[in-house]
């Protein structure tokens, strides 16, 4: 029974140590709080108003240096394991371990369970427990040997009978060393036996020199603050504070060892407010600010191993949240320093309003005050979007706030914020790693709302402070009230100096603007296409209005992918082309360089094949519509449904009209006609292109045209033959173009039913017919908003266009229906996802896309 429970214990020791490494941080979050709650702010700031620079700076010295001794302990530990670490290694753990255990109290034991994972992971478990349990005799030995010492002074010296009664206490510590010492002499081996002499010695040297260091570091203190005290009666009351605090187990003896000192020393004649005071300053210098540093020592190599065992989800978590947490606290802090210089009187009013506000103090004028505050949101801004550029100019903001803090108004509060606020983006560099800013619409909105809500509401005081307002009836916002018009104006011009800032800084942080990918390289996008394969989409790539990106792979590119930028939006055009192998990959090669440059991708009419592979890197969709397909093996004219189209199909060929596919290259003159054809066609309408083709002499000399002929032998129809690069698998036609005044009606019907016949005879299985947008998105009551949004469209937008005309006129021929969807990533605003779509692909060719006008021209980006 016992080896299974011994095996059980075996098996879920990983178990056990992540419940205790769980535990150690609840008690550090727990001694914060505590802390938090002991510490008077207030009476910190007044006692070091009344201490020189100096001196606070020499205590934090001695502090420091008092806890160094304590490091002994881990270097013998590990020689007893017979390990060697890394000077540095071992000194951080050391530190975390001896500064935790200091304040986490439980008669050393969290130590114990720390020195265990941290020292011990290479150990067998037995070795590991003996040479801990050596360590863990000792810790008390150099106290044991101050008890004695205070012992013999209690008895012999004369001191005062308040002290005499702890003899008792003293002796019982004073016992504890000569007790362990002959135990392990006697003891030559088993789990606490078999110590050498010399370590013994070594282990009593470092226990002496850690007590010593407490015992100087609490006398410093005094010293420093020119406290009179009789040391002969302050290092026994000392000492048996330290053993009652020891004996009873509180976390850092908070408490039992301050109610003896403070009723000890105020016995001997020091004033008990000093003592409050001395106390105070003693647990800052050795215990919590050494407990500060060593919290940042444990989440950095705990939090080492805690990561590697569970695949590196808790160090992404935790870099996530404390990213977030720097994002608020930037915005925050800004906010509430504009509408300190905003509204004054109601931080003076309301004290809720006061407390809520993390820099605590008050500029001397408006304009410091609104300069940093808005700086702030501008920083909070950089830093959210992960740009680099943003990393020095934060810190030397917060920096300047910083010392203007501590040089002018001081406020402990906003000090020690800052300071925190500082080292948390001190350490988060290695999360700034994007090259540029795109100031995105989404982040536009919400900066613009903020600042222009802030900026709005200087305006308003300023009116409401005029000097004909009629106050008298606006009581209920005499917060309003502000202390002149000359500061209120000081702040106007302060805000408008500001604009200007923050337009110099946005620029910055744009740096010179860098773009994904590249132009069209046809040699590279044909060698792709032609080796591995392409889709319907593919052909789209040489019109020439799209840039590319390739992925290769050992030095050869295998995968492309078409897209335009507008803003950050980076608009994938259908799905990638090339080695299927390496689609996962390619895209996520793609995300990665995008996110690099600030941009995020949105994948536009993509099959299901690649919603699955984008829904593992976290990407949002939407359905966009259906694509029609023809069996070109099973299709046939014959049959009820098809009555009217083989009238169509019989009328047109008696009117002689005759069906041919040109190859090319085409004549001049060919290009002429064809070109005519167009014109005619759009009338007074523009050319659109992405996902559409438009007419372009380079891009119709890439494939064979489809036209039709009257009796003349003169083209009055074309449609353009599109290579698919699927190995006859699927055929389409890109560009549709016929002369409304010579063409028959129902032209387009009688090129598809010869299409469909000439594909059929080049062993084409498929022919694609194209997209049905928003065909059956969001009939579903289970589907999504965003597609039950779009089903309205669908329902109500015919008379913008005809996409249920669209849907009808495919099906006449569809045999089969494909979904095609859009991805977005989830920091993308599916209304502006949508705005871009509709911008990019309703694009005039004629212009560049950057030149844009009407609705792109609010929405452009910077």
């Amino acid at each position: 029974m016992l080896k299974q429970f011994l095996q059980w214990l075996k098996n879920h020791l990983g178990l056990f140590k992540t419940i205790f490494l769980i535990s150690v941080v609840v008690i550090i979050i727990g001694q914060l709080m505590s802390i938090g709650k002991t510490l008077s702010i207030d009476q910190l700031t007044e006692t070091f108003a009344t201490i020189p620079l100096w001196k606070t700076g020499l205590m934090l010295v001695i502090g420091l240096v008092s806890v160094l001794p304590m490091i002994g302990y881990d270097i013998i530990l590990n020689r007893l394991l017979d390990q060697k670490q890394n000077p540095r290694y071992l000194f951080e753990t050391s530190w975390l371990i001896n500064t935790i255990n200091n304040i986490a109290g439980f008669g050393g034991f969290v130590s114990i369970g720390l020195r265990s994972e941290l020292y011990g992971q290479k150990k067998e478990s037995k070795q590991v427990i003996q040479a801990l349990s050596k360590i863990f005799l000792f810790l008390m030995a150099g106290l044991s040997v101050y008890s004695l010492i205070s012992f013999l002074l209690v008895i012999v010296t004369p001191v005062a009978p308040f002290l005499k009664q702890y003899w008792i206490w003293l002796i019982g510590g004073g016992l504890y060393f000569p007790a362990v010492f002959l135990f392990t002499t006697f003891k030559k081996r088993g789990l606490l036996g078999g110590l050498s002499f010399k370590d013994r010695g070594q282990l009593l040297f470092v226990s002496l020199l850690e007590w010593s260091g407490v015992l100087f570091s609490f006398l410093s203190v005094g010293y420093l603050m020119e406290i009179k005290i009789d040391l002969w009666q302050t290092i026994p009351l000392f000492i048996a504070a330290s053993v009652i605090g020891i004996v009873s187990m509180i976390p850092g003896e908070i408490g039992s060892f301050d109610v003896m000192m403070i009723i000890g020393l105020s016995a001997i004649g020091v004033p008990r407010e000093t003592v409050v005071v001395w106390i105070l300053l003693y647990r800052l210098f050795y215990y919590i600010i050494p407990f500060l540093i060593g919290v940042v020592f444990f989440f950095k190599n705990i939090g080492f191993s805690f990561n590697q065992r569970y695949s590196g989800i808790p160090k992404q978590l935790a870099t996530e949240i404390a990213y977030k947490i720097v994002v608020v606290l930037l915005y925050f802090s800004g906010i509430m320093l504009v509408l300190t210089a905003t509204i004054p009187q109601a931080f003076t009013e309301f004290r809720w309003l006061h407390n809520l506000n993390p820099l605590k103090f008050h500029f001397i004028v408006q304009f410091p005050s609104i300069l940093i505050g808005f700086l702030l949101i501008i920083m909070g801004r950089g830093i959210s979007a992960r740009v680099k550029r943003a990393y020095l100019p934060t810190i030397i903001l917060i920096v300047l706030a910083l010392l203007y803090v501590l040089l002018g108004d001081f406020s402990i509060t906003a000090a020690v914020f800052l300071s925190l606020l500082l080292l948390v983006i001190l350490f988060s560099k290695n999360e700034l790693f994007r090259e540029q800013l795109v100031y995105s619409w989404e982040w536009r909105t919400i900066d613009g709302i903020i600042i222009g809500a802030l900026t709005v509401l200087y305006i308003v005081i300023g009116v409401y402070n005029l000097p004909d307002f009629p106050h008298h009836r606006h009581h209920f916002i005499s917060f309003f009230l502000f202390p002149s018009e000359k500061v209120w104006f000081s702040g106007l011009l302060a805000i408008i100096a500001v604009s200007f800032v923050i337009v110099l800084f946005v620029r910055f942080l744009q740096g010179e603007k860098k773009q994904i990918g590249e132009v069209l390289n046809e040699e590279k996008a044909l060698k792709i296409l032609t080796t591995y394969g392409g889709n319907s989409d593919s052909q789209l790539i040489f019109l020439k209005d799209k840039r590319m990106f390739t992925y290769e792979k050992d030095g050869e590119a295998t995968v492309l992918l078409q897209f335009a930028c507008l803003n950050n939006k980076c608009i994938v055009m259908g799905d990638p082309s090339g080695k299927k192998e390496d689609f996962p990959a390619a895209i996520e090669a793609f995300i990665a360089e995008t996110d690099r440059l600030c941009y995020l991708p949105v994948f536009y009419e993509t099959s299901e094949e690649i919603v699955m592979i984008l829904h593992e890197f976290g990407y949002d969709f939407i359905k966009m519509g259906e694509e029609a397909y023809v069996d070109l093996n099973h299709f046939t004219t014959s049959g009820k449904k098809m009555k009217g189209t083989r009238a169509v199909l019989n009328r047109i060929e008696r009117e002689g009209f005759t069906f041919d596919v040109l190859q090319p290259p085409f004549s001049a003159e060919q290009m002429a006609i064809f070109k005519q054809i167009s014109d005619n066609w759009l009338g007074t309408r523009k050319e659109k292109g992405f996902s559409l083709g438009f007419f372009s002499e380079d891009y119709l000399q890439r494939a064979p045209i489809s036209v039709v002929k009257n009796e003349q032998e003169e083209i009055v129809a074309f449609a353009t033959i599109m290579p698919t690069y699927t190995n006859n698998k699927v055929g389409t036609i890109d560009l549709m173009r016929y002369d409304p005044e010579k063409a028959p009606s129902g032209s387009m019907d009688f090129l598809f039913l010869n299409l469909f016949t000439y594909m059929k005879e080049e062993n084409i299985q498929w022919f694609n017919l194209g997209m049905a947008p928003l065909s059956n998105v969001g009939t579903s009551r289970k589907s999504f908003i965003q597609e039950r949004i779009a089903y309205l469209v669908y329902e109500f937008g015919s008379h913008f266009y005809s996409f249920q005309g669209l849907r009808e006129y495919k099906s006449k021929y569809a045999t089969n229906w494909v979904s095609r969807y859009t991805l977005y990533s989830r920091d993308s605003w599916i209304a502006y996802v949508m705005i871009a779509l509709l911008i990019i692909d309703n694009a005039p060719v004629e212009q560049p896309l950057s030149k844009i006008h009407g609705l792109k021209k609010w929405f452009r980006g910077i």
